[in-house]
């Protein structure tokens, strides 16, 4: 198990940002999913996000009492309150113009791109994970030819189809070899 933690610290560490704490998480007097907020650097700087735009915009207070119900349900899963929070952020940017967004990967301008791509391409949290990889492979691997990594992306990343937890997960395990494989060659 002790190998697991390191690549494990390095792919949080690469999908991590500054810490975002907000004022209200010194009270005692939490509920569940505010202490995975405040606990959670991603969840901290959506919380500020929401924030800001709900004040910008003179927010709705039933729809967010409504919405903080459906946060608050979440409990202590993380990536349920997340999609909580992203859902509701595009909510309250859906009537302002957004601008045009750069791709996600560079790649994700390519004319063809299977569903797995597409949702990669889609998904934030997945393009940083295909960023992870390709640092952890071009230090492990560096080559473009790799019968190996070929497999591993026809075979079983793209076998997630759009599934975005498996794909995720896929992403992970191969960090993880990848990592293990770099520490034991004394990388």
């Amino acid at each position: 198990m002790p190998r697991l933690i390191a690549p494990l610290a390095v792919a949080a560490a690469l999908l991590a940002g500054s810490a975002a704490a907000q004022s209200w998480c010194g009270n005692d007097r939490l509920n569940t999913a505010e202490q995975m907020i405040c606990a959670d650097e991603i969840l901290g700087r959506l919380d500020g996000e929401l924030n800001a735009l709900w004040r910008d915009r003179g927010g709705d207070r039933a729809a967010q009492t409504a919405w903080l119900q459906r946060r608050n349900a979440c409990g202590s899963d993380i990536f349920c309150i997340e999609d909580a929070y992203r859902d509701r952020i595009a909510q309250l940017t859906a009537t302002a113009p957004r601008p045009a967004a750069a791709p996600l990967r560079p790649w994700c301008t390519a004319a063809r791109l299977n569903p797995t791509e597409q949702t990669i391409c889609a998904e934030p949290r997945l393009a940083d994970m295909d960023a992870a990889l390709v640092a952890v492979y071009g230090a492990a691997r560096a080559d473009d030819a790799d019968r190996e990594q070929v497999a591993w992306l026809r075979g079983t990343r793209d076998s997630c189809g759009r599934d975005e937890i498996c794909i995720g997960n896929a992403y992970l395990r191969r960090i993880i070899d990848l990592g293990r494989r770099l520490r034991e060659s004394g990388r």
